[in-house]
């Protein structure tokens, strides 16, 4: 009770300094008298201070405003009268008010209604239990709760103002609005009837069947049925929570927009979207996010992360689920069993497949695959097969030095365990370059084959079968005998600089094509590790090679 005593203390205080700034007017504004237009019967007091008694169909006028009631108390040294009883006063043109009971002063032009009060202006209509009225400011206001209606909405709260000169309604305090389209609740509201625009300040809640906004600052726009939220607002329904700086949401065609630090979360579709601008469309489903944009998949423990300059994600409405998801221009993402760039990527969500275009590379454990295109299949979260067309090359660094290098047309890897488990190379030629080690780690030789097709056995990273056929070639060379040029296939490019490091470094620009040229022998690179961590990772047993007409 002490805070709402304050609060109307504020709100009069407020008031009074629109009377301090037209003080001087009202001073110099010449008092004008009251007049009484018709009575049934008229009584004279004059032990009650001078005051006439009239009675039946009372009406009187104060400069262009009418007052009617059924009976009334007129004093006419003070200029003032109390009306009782179906009391009406006509503003002007679109401003009345009804009441039992009607306090007024023609010398200052207030006016106090009582009881079953009733403020109407155009299709506007205000009750309440106590109404004052300023004349002067053309200012209404009630200190103790009232109903509002406009139209299909009803605006409650327990203190308001209204200046019907410049149609603004002014609530504070448990603020309802209530429509059959949506709900709003606040602390502050600001009603324009005028250009029906809204704004409230404090913590405030709009919600429709489909969508709840929750912020502390913004504007509503009724007509257009558009809010806009500031001050880090909060959107959310079922399924879906998005939180930014501000938001813009017009209900009317089901879109919403966020900017600056944005925060999408789709927990039915475990999908989290970041990015300082965002875009989504309800009806059709469609959603894109740009500007440092990036997305989270992280249904199970490995999360995938994805950057691009623009993300856009596709819902089908029918099947309720996310259809795709695509990033467009240098698109990096990171996951701990594989990483890619590319300059688009497509992830249909429905049967796990992500797709790379544009100078795609991707990063498994320590094998480097490109082609023209890239389409991994994921299963359970982690990699299952990976297909490369076009041009495609499979390139690890051996463990000390050099590189093995699978080449061919079109090359499919199957996966165990985020490792390369058996390679297929198809098309017209297959290429392979592979260093061949012993258990303790010596180089045996450098194996250099092609043919038309290969399959390719990895058993602990390592190679343990070939399957060639056709017009298979292969020689093995002693170190020293294969020159330093010869030891890299045609186009060979190593992009490890590349390579996201960890989910952070997905947003480090990368060009599209790598300006790395074909590697000559000065450039090859040369390191070499302990020949004791060698061993240890070497298979235990040697690679087998079985060549097939």
């Amino acid at each position: 009770m002490k805070a709402k005593l304050l609060l109307i203390v504020s709100v009069f205080f407020l008031l009074s300094q629109f009377v301090v700034a037209q003080e001087q007017d009202t001073v110099q504004r010449k008092k004008t008298r009251i007049h009484i237009e018709h009575y049934d019967v008229a009584t004279y007091s004059k032990s009650m201070g001078d005051m006439q008694r009239l009675i039946g169909h009372v009406k009187m006028r104060h400069d262009s405003a009418y007052f009617f009631c059924d009976s009334a108390y007129f004093f006419q040294k003070t200029n003032s009268f109390k009306a009782f009883q179906n009391v009406h006063i006509i503003v002007n043109d679109s401003v009345e008010v009804f009441s039992d009971l009607l306090d007024y002063d023609g010398n200052t032009r207030f006016a106090e209604f009582f009881d079953n009060v009733k403020l109407m202006d155009d299709s506007t209509t205000l009750l309440t239990e106590y109404l004052t009225y300023d004349r002067n400011l053309h200012l209404a206001c009630y200190p103790d709760s009232a109903t509002t209606y406009r139209g299909d909405k009803t605006l409650i709260s327990c203190i308001g103002y209204y200046r019907d000169n410049i149609k603004e309604f002014s609530f504070f305090e448990n603020v309802e609005v209530l429509s059959p389209k949506y709900q709003m609740y606040t602390d502050t509201l600001y009603y324009n009837t005028d250009i029906e625009k809204m704004w409230f300040e404090g913590p405030t809640t709009i919600l429709d069947k489909e969508n709840t906004l929750v912020g502390r600052h913004g504007y509503y726009l009724v007509d257009e049925d558009v809010a806009f939220l500031d001050k880090r607002p909060l959107m959310y329904n079922e399924t879906q929570r998005m939180q930014s700086d501000s938001i813009y949401y017009n209900r009317d065609v089901g879109l919403a927009k966020a900017f600056d630090h944005v925060d999408m979360i789709d927990t039915s579709y475990k999908i989290v979207m970041r990015g300082n601008y965002f875009e989504m469309w309800e009806d059709s489903g469609f959603s894109f996010a740009t500007d440092s944009a990036y997305a989270i998949s992280y249904e199970g423990s490995d999360s995938l992360y994805i950057h691009g300059d623009t993300l856009f994600v596709h819902i089908d409405k029918e099947k309720e689920e996310v259809e795709k998801l695509i990033a467009r221009r240098n698109v990096r993402f990171f996951k701990s069993d594989m990483q890619g760039k590319c300059d688009t990527l497509t992830y249909l969500m429905a049967d796990s497949t992500i797709r790379m275009r544009v100078a795609p590379i991707l990063w498994a454990e320590d094998s480097q695959l490109s082609g023209i295109d890239i389409d991994i299949k994921l299963k359970d979260q982690k990699v299952e097969w990976v297909l490369q067309k076009g041009n495609a090359f499979i390139i690890s660094q051996d463990t000390i030095e050099g590189f093995n290098q699978i080449k061919g047309a079109d090359i499919t890897s199957r996966f165990m365990d985020g490792n390369i488990h058996r390679v297929n190379v198809d098309g017209t030629k297959a290429e392979t370059i592979y260093w061949i080690r012993d258990n303790d780690g010596s180089l045996i030789g450098i194996d250099v084959s092609d043919s038309e097709t290969m399959a390719i056995e990895i058993e602990n990273q390592s190679v343990s079968i070939i399957k060639s056929f056709k017009d298979i070639h292969e020689t093995m060379y002693p170190e020293e005998d294969l020159k330093e040029s010869d030891r890299y296939l045609s186009g060979f490019k190593w992009h490890d600089e590349a390579r996201p490091t960890d989910k952070d470094d997905i947003f480090r620009r990368i060009e599209a094509e790598m300006p790395q040229a074909e590697v000559t022998p000065q450039e090859a690179p040369t390191e070499s590790v302990a020949v004791e961590e060698v061993q240890e990772e070497q298979p235990k047993r040697h690679r087998q090679r079985k060549n097939l007409e």
